[in-house]
């Protein structure tokens, strides 16, 4: 039998108090540590579950230890298929995704921009939005291009796109998604990949692939989670914020190869109610 915990975080603000809130809601006879480590360790064995979070959101805004705290118990939801991470419907805030036109592009412009300063994407400049809007049209008239909103607002995208050029790899995707900073550790960047990959499968690509720049231990962790396999690493192949960087390359099957493929349907050929369908079964 599942058994379902509400968690109050309200009461996950100080630390120490938080830890013991958290060893008597979640029943933890053995909780040595009382850290964010020992905190996972324990979520990964608590058996089948399902934790309903009140207050989640205020306690995310505050960017204190609370929001750590939420943090490890998205990725031990992740990571263990048994533990459930629900919110509280009258906390929870409205998700919803689309696909992208050329008018997102400066809200997600604005999601992108913090990672061009970083190793995450080996793009030095930040596009312009008249660029970026190019982009996205270029993009989106083959391949899925999402738009992920939180009460009417874009708080992230992810995209396929093809991998390689000659026709050949016309069945070889590559999968990329971006998250605003204060959206990060809730799930949401494996739920818009695993839903690219059903809009791939629907359109005829046989693989998906991802590219990670390393060290990257949270979106090591989401392909992993996913079933990626690490098919190859790039030593030092870019020079980004003052060093040499390698490259993680990730692979996942979506169909057997066992035949000659058909043509590649464009994502706007495809039935509009069966895309409907999955992308309401994740958002």
């Amino acid at each position: 039998m599942v058994k379902t915990v509400v968690l109050n975080c309200e009461l996950l603000r100080d630390k120490e108090r938080a830890h013991d809130y958290l060893a008597r809601a979640l029943h933890f006879p053995d909780y040595y540590g009382r850290n964010l480590d020992a905190l996972y360790d324990c979520l990964t064995e608590l058996g089948p579950c399902t934790l309903v979070l009140t207050g989640a959101e205020a306690l995310r805004r505050e960017h204190g230890y609370g929001e750590k705290l939420l943090d490890v118990l998205a990725d031990a939801a992740r990571n263990v298929p048994s533990l459930l991470l629900r919110y509280d419907e009258a906390e929870r805030p409205s998700l919803r995704v689309r696909f992208a036109s050329e008018a997102d592009a400066e809200a997600l412009l604005a999601v992108y921009a913090p990672y061009v300063e970083t190793p995450v994407t080996f793009e030095y400049a930040c596009p312009t939005a008249e660029e970026f809007a190019g982009r996205i049209r270029d993009i989106g008239a083959m391949y899925p291009y999402l738009v992920l909103e939180e009460d009417g607002r874009p708080i992230g995208y992810a995209y396929a796109h093809r991998a390689r050029e000659r026709t050949a790899y016309d069945w070889y995707a590559e999968l990329s998604v971006y998250l605003d900073r204060d959206h990060t550790g809730r799930g949401l960047g494996g739920k818009l990949y695993s839903l690219l990959m059903d809009l791939l499968r629907l359109q005829g690509i046989r693989t998906a692939m991802g590219c990670v720049t390393a060290p990257n231990p949270a979106s090591e962790a989401m392909h992993a989670a996913l079933g990626f396999r690490l098919a190859g690493t790039s030593e030092n192949a870019g020079y980004k914020a003052g060093r040499w960087h390698d490259v993680l390359w990730y692979e996942k099957a979506l169909a057997p190869c066992d035949a000659p493929p058909g043509p590649v349907i464009p994502i706007g050929k495809l039935d509009p109610e069966t895309v409907a369908e999955q992308m309401a079964s994740y958002f």
